[in-house]
C-alpha cells in the first residue's frame, strides 16, 4: 500500500520522451511556440509551446528540454 502512489507516478511517466533540444530564433509564433532543433533526433525539427513566464527569459541559442507524450500507436497487422 505505501509503495501505491510511486508506481502510479511510474505509470503515468512511461508514455512520456524526454527531448533535448537548442531554440533556433528569439521570435516567438503561434500564440508562444518557438523553432526548436532537436539534439537528440538526427534531422529534428519541431515547435515547442512555452508559458509566459519562460516566453521572458528565452534567447537564440538556449538549451531546451521538453517531454512528447504519446497520444495513441497503431499496430499494423502483417
Amino acid at each position: 500500500m505505501k509503495h501505491l502512489i510511486l508506481l502510479m507516478m511510474m505509470g503515468c511517466g512511461a508514455s512520456k520522451t524526454k527531448m533535448k533540444g537548442i531554440v533556433m530564433t528569439q521570435d516567438v509564433y503561434f500564440d508562444g511556440m518557438v523553432p526548436v532543433e532537436v539534439t537528440n533526433a538526427p534531422g529534428g525539427h519541431t515547435w515547442v509551446k512555452l508559458s509566459k513566464r519562460q516566453l521572458r527569459h528565452i534567447k537564440a541559442g538556449d538549451h531546451i528540454t521538453f517531454y512528447v507524450k504519446a497520444k495513441s500507436v497503431k499496430h499494423v497487422r502483417r
